[in-house]
């Protein structure tokens, strides 16, 4: 009989599901303690928006990789804070799907959303928008308010133009009420937001308490919700189960153009270069545990999985790796083995 990991890593239902979020502003409205875009930049040296001819260069990337990737293709604008662009940002959705023929999306902290912006959503390209909505037990200072951000969530999300919670961050010490905040966004808004840990250059590592935690309550969580809503729990850590067993991957285009992009080597080499962003954006993980049953779902992480400023590769990934299993255990306790005894290999 298949165990759980093999039967997500089978191709035939796995289809890939590629987003590509560009970087349109350095600017923010906020200022979340642990964001991780000005953990590493200067919010001065960064308050500029997107070129046109940069936003050109992406938005012919976007098309390219629509014609070449093997899969659904989607792109978002992020930032920074999107909003603050007023109304380039509508000009640039309304450009953008000129040039892709695909209707971006926003990823937003939604403190500038108000009646006028959403008319103004409504008529332009934007498909969408996801709102970063913070747990409502250990709110960041920095961050709006979630319950007045659920009320605007409530109030001007349309059939014409979703307006939806799109992730909740938590850090390590809030790994204890993950279920109560579940609940509450269920309770709430009839679903749970996509629910990650804080990453990128805010990492910071579990402590065994809270590892503990986090096994002890994503049990209930998977029990009680996962038949209810669907969960999107850590999702770089997990996709097969996140995304109900399709493969995603999310490239990231900056304001720095990190990746080099150019007319020039869009035009003559782009499928080396759809490759060279593949690549960077998602390492091939080496494991000697081959026995371990989470391997075939295992082969690649997103790069700051590998890559981190302040813990080497090999703290990052034994934590990549605690998670997975921790997740993974739980998942298969619900759906396959209520009996089974949790993973101990370790890379």
């Amino acid at each position: 009989m298949k165990d759980l990991g093999q039967c997500v890593s089978e191709k035939n239902i796995r289809k890939k599901i590629y987003t590509v979020s560009v970087g349109v502003t350095g600017r923010c409205n906020c200022n979340c303690t642990y964001c991780h875009y000005f953990k590493s930049r200067s919010r001065q040296k960064f308050a500029y928006d997107i070129s046109d001819s940069q936003f050109d260069i992406y938005m012919r990337f976007i098309k390219l990789c629509n014609e070449y990737v093997d899969g659904k293709l989607s792109y978002r604008f992020s930032g920074g804070e999107p909003m603050v662009l007023g109304e380039r940002l509508f000009k640039l959705a309304n450009k953008g799907f000129s040039i892709t023929n695909v209707r971006p999306f926003i990823l937003t902290a939604g403190k500038a959303m108000n009646k006028s912006w959403v008319l103004a959503a409504q008529n332009s390209a934007i498909s969408h928008a996801f709102v970063s909505v913070e747990n409502p037990i250990f709110p960041d200072s920095g961050a709006p308010n979630p319950k007045r951000i659920v009320h605007l969530i409530k109030e001007y999300n349309t059939d014409k133009f979703p307006i939806r919670a799109g992730v909740c961050v938590i850090p390590t010490k809030a790994f204890r009420n993950l279920y109560d905040i579940c609940a509450w966004f269920l309770d709430e808004l009839g679903y749970i937001p996509l629910i990650c840990e804080i990453n990128y250059d805010s990492y910071q590592r579990p402590t065994e308490n809270e590892w503990m935690d986090l096994q002890k309550v994503l049990y209930d969580v998977v029990h009680d919700f996962g038949s209810v809503t669907p969960l999107n729990l850590f999702s770089s850590i997990i996709p097969e189960y996140a995304y109900g067993g399709d493969d995603p991957y999310l490239f990231e285009l900056n304001l720095e153009n990190s990746y080099n992009l150019s007319q020039d080597n869009l035009g003559n080499k782009i499928e080396e270069v759809i490759k060279g962003v593949h690549t960077v954006s998602y390492q091939p993980l080496t494991c000697p545990q081959t026995e371990c049953p989470w391997q075939d779902v295992c082969s690649h992480t997103k790069w700051y999985w590998q890559c981190d400023r302040v813990l080497s590769r090999e703290e990052k990934l034994k934590d990549y790796c605690r998670f997975k299993r921790i997740s993974s255990d739980a998942y298969y306790k619900v759906f396959v083995d209520r009996d089974h005894v949790e993973t101990e290999c370790s890379i």
